[in-house]
């Protein structure tokens, strides 16, 4: 089930794009379907909690649980279409949607995904042939090319530039940038002079 739902999922996903909203619910309904397995196409309240923990994990809709509850307990519902949770998730007039705010650490780094997680296709994937009577889990797993549902829709990582030039901060003076190395931790060693032995200092 897990594997149909993540082949669907890579198939509503734009190559080298973010996913779209009508993509993002189109997956959403895939997993409302797989949630529903009477086929009745509403969820009871133990299927909805379930339904609404999976949604919150994927993180690509915006759901307003306090909305969606005060509607069904208006209309004394005990079941939801998609249509009403698709309604009742964003909230009184849209007030959940919304876009993700740009994060900056004090590094410089951002919470925007790289683009090499925006297309799973451009992925260089070589599965290496295994003897059928020796093989292992591991192998079955990763023989399998990564799609767009394995990619990371939220990151937390560096942007992996090398460094250009080193920061060099004294107290009392404005840091520079220099881009050649210096040593400025604890000298322990004798202070040669360039002038003459008897000038050199010893601690």
């Amino acid at each position: 089930r897990r594997s149909t739902f993540r082949s669907s999922l890579s198939e509503h996903t734009p190559r080298g794009s973010k996913m779209t909203t009508a993509a993002a619910w189109l997956c959403i309904e895939k997993l409302f379907k797989l949630v529903d397995k009477s086929g009745t196409g509403k969820l009871n309240l133990d299927q909805l909690v379930d339904f609404v923990a999976e949604v919150r994990k994927m993180d690509i809709v915006p759901v307003d649980e306090g909305y969606i509850v005060q509607n069904l307990q208006n209309d004394q519902l005990e079941e939801i279409s998609f249509e009403q949770f698709k309604t009742w998730s964003c909230g009184p007039d849209d007030t959940v949607a919304h876009e993700e705010e740009v994060m900056r650490d004090p590094f410089g780094n951002t919470n925007i995904v790289p683009n090499r997680f925006m297309d799973a296709s451009s992925f260089v994937h070589n599965a290496k042939v295994q003897h059928p009577c020796f093989t292992t889990t591991s192998h079955e797993i990763g023989q399998k090319k990564p799609q767009q549902v394995d990619m990371p829709v939220k990151w937390g990582g560096k942007e992996g530039h090398f460094t250009q030039d080193f920061v060099m901060q004294e107290p009392g003076k404005a840091s520079i940038s220099i881009n050649a190395y210096v040593n400025r931790g604890l000298r322990t060693n004798k202070t040669y002079s360039k002038v003459h032995t008897e000038l050199d200092i010893d601690f």
